[in-house]
């Protein structure tokens, strides 16, 4: 019986693999006819017709740019060429599709050759073979119908020998990505699809076998955004694995072969509007960095898909502001215009705080949705997983279009034993370096159970959620719990912790690259000539401000940066209240 259920499991993978094999070039994303579509909102849409410009000025740019080359600066990755390679193929392609202008298309096969004549594509960190595979399938696909046989055959064959078996022998051995455990499963197996898909017809059985493997890995990273769409590795890594996600998907889409589409993505895209601050920076916990960004085609994509008003909205307006203030695109910048949202018919009444729930729950609130409101962002969740931090309980805090409360972001993934046995005894991964308590003079606990919003309310002027950090502090104290009240009228964030039993003194901290003034029980805030204070209003507590010095050399040295610390001597009822008001 289980043998008879797994001969039409392969016979129905296969027919519709077949059905994928006769797809015409090209046949990733845009088709001939999906391509007209695109034409029509390039015309109809002032937005997409500033993308689309902005994409083309960028392609002129790389016309003269060197192609990639195998260079592995840190003895390690290659990803720095691969990506190199995918920008230069995709926008060079887009433009030879949207222009018909031969300096393009001649430039994308320059690369093509450049990227296929790599002795390999690094498969030892296996990002780096992903990224270039996808890379060569977009310029082998989309430029097929001019490409010669002769380098028809050089792509079909470096995918093949440089990705698609390197491959399979990873998923016949289990390789760890292959689990679903990070953004590596996202970007390794819609990589490796991506590349199957462009090819499939040229090596059938190898196409066959690792394409829908790649589906079905990429379907199961579906839990990293359960329930309500907040990525556990945070912001920076939710561009990264969901854009990847997303292409497979949106692949799969036009290629008329099912994959799944959970509603939890199409809440990541909620998600992401609320993590990204008035100032457009995000609230980068995990090794995230607090950069400003332009929106991914991902979030292009699910807006639209998703038909979410309140993302398109925001992704518009943030997508003008990216172009006016000439922002760094993304290396896939051309999908933001084939997936761009229309806009909405009627402005839409943007929600001002929102709460999500899973591997690393947060609260975000804000005065208003604009370039000067106030914002605070807080979390609870667990420093386990792949990027994660000691940052349970942190948050940022932004007003006057300042950043006035950090977090530092992550260090040098090259640092022995980064991402195993030295990780946290490294300071930036250090609560001592987050904006939330130290207990007694202990570290979280790194392998902690997720702490979860246990309670919240909302109203038209005020909102707040109670965050349970028992599980954080389990060596530290009986039981912990952080509240924080924001108020929308005035811009205020009131953090209130309740120790039981700590096991020591208790210090708060909030790190800042503002001057910072001790007066009585309140702390005054200065930058670019603009202020906030933070007032203790629980009873006991001395405030001190000390440098963010790390005490290894080779960490990064925290230059410019300042802790605010609040010390409470231990007693069996701790009570911290901490206001920040703009």
């Amino acid at each position: 019986m289980l043998k008879n259920v797994a001969l039409l499991c392969w016979i129905t993978t296969a027919v519709c693999y077949g059905d994928l094999a006769e797809k015409p070039h090209p046949r990733l994303w845009m088709s001939e006819t999906t391509e007209m579509a695109v034409r029509d909102k390039i015309e109809n849409d002032p937005l997409a017709k500033q993308l689309h410009q902005a994409a083309l000025v960028e392609a002129d740019r790389i016309i003269n740019v060197r192609t990639s080359r195998y260079d592995i600066p840190d003895g390690r990755r290659l990803l720095g060429e691969s990506r190199h390679a995918l920008k230069i193929i995709i926008h060079t392609a887009w433009a030879w599709r949207l222009t018909g202008e031969e300096k393009y298309r001649l430039r994308t096969i320059k690369e093509l050759e450049a990227a296929c004549s790599l002795v390999d594509w690094n498969p030892s960190h296996f990002l780096d073979t992903a990224e270039m595979a996808t890379a060569v399938a977009i310029g082998y696909d989309w430029l097929y119908p001019t490409l010669t046989a002769k380098q028809k055959e050089m792509c079909q064959q470096a995918i093949i020998q440089k990705a698609l078996v390197p491959a399979k022998i990873r998923f016949d051995r289990d390789e760890w990505w292959t689990s679903a455990r990070n953004n590596w499963a996202q970007v390794c197996g819609s990589g490796i699809g991506i590349a199957a898909a462009a090819i499939a017809g040229d090596n059938e059985k190898l196409s066959n076998e690792l394409f829908p493997q790649c589906v079905a890995l990429v379907e199961r990273c579906k839990r990293f955004y359960e329930p309500d769409g907040m990525y556990p590795e945070g912001p920076g890594y939710w561009q990264y694995g969901t854009n990847y996600h997303v292409m497979l998907i949106a692949a799969c889409n036009e290629l008329r072969y099912k994959m799944e589409t959970p509603a939890s993505l199409g809440k990541s895209g909620d998600s992401m509007m609320h993590l990204t601050s008035p100032t457009l920076l995000p609230f980068n916990f995990a090794d995230g960095k607090a950069r400003a960004a332009t929106p991914s085609p991902a979030q292009s994509w699910i807006a639209s898909h998703y038909k979410k008003s309140a993302q398109a909205s925001d992704l518009r307006n943030r997508l003008s502001k990216a172009l006016s203030s000439k922002m760094e695109t993304s290396r896939t910048a051309p999908l933001t215009v084939l997936w761009l949202p229309d806009a909405p018919n009627e402005n839409e009444n943007l929600a001002t705080y929102a709460f999500f729930n899973g591997e690393q729950s947060a609260a975000i609130f804000r005065s208003k949705w604009s370039s000067d409101a106030s914002w605070f962002a807080i979390k609870g969740g667990t420093p386990e997983g792949g990027h994660g931090h000691m940052d349970v309980g942190s948050f940022c805090y932004d007003a006057h279009g300042v950043r006035w409360i950090h977090d530092l972001g992550g260090d040098d993934y090259n640092m022995p034993g980064y991402f195993s046995d030295q990780r946290f005894s490294y300071y930036r991964l250090q609560n001592r370096s987050h904006n939330t308590l130290e207990i007694g003079g202990k570290l979280q606990d790194a392998a902690s159970e997720p702490c979860p919003i246990v309670a919240t309310t909302s109203g038209e002027t005020s909102a707040s959620a109670k965050f349970d950090l028992t599980h954080a502090y389990a060596d530290s104290a009986k039981a912990v719990t952080r509240t924080a009240e924001f108020d929308k009228s005035s811009g205020t964030a009131r953090i209130t912790d309740a120790i039981t039993a700590p096991s020591g003194d208790v210090v708060w901290r909030a790190f800042t690259r503002a001057t910072c003034d001790i007066a009585g029980n309140s702390v005054t805030l200065t930058q670019d000539g603009k202020s906030i204070t933070l007032t203790r209003l629980s009873k006991t507590g001395i405030w001190s401000i000390e440098q963010a010095s790390p005490p290894k050399d080779i960490e990064n040295p925290n230059v410019g940066y300042r802790v605010i610390t609040l010390t409470v001597p231990k007693q069996n009822r701790t009570s911290i209240d901490v206001e920040i008001r703009p």
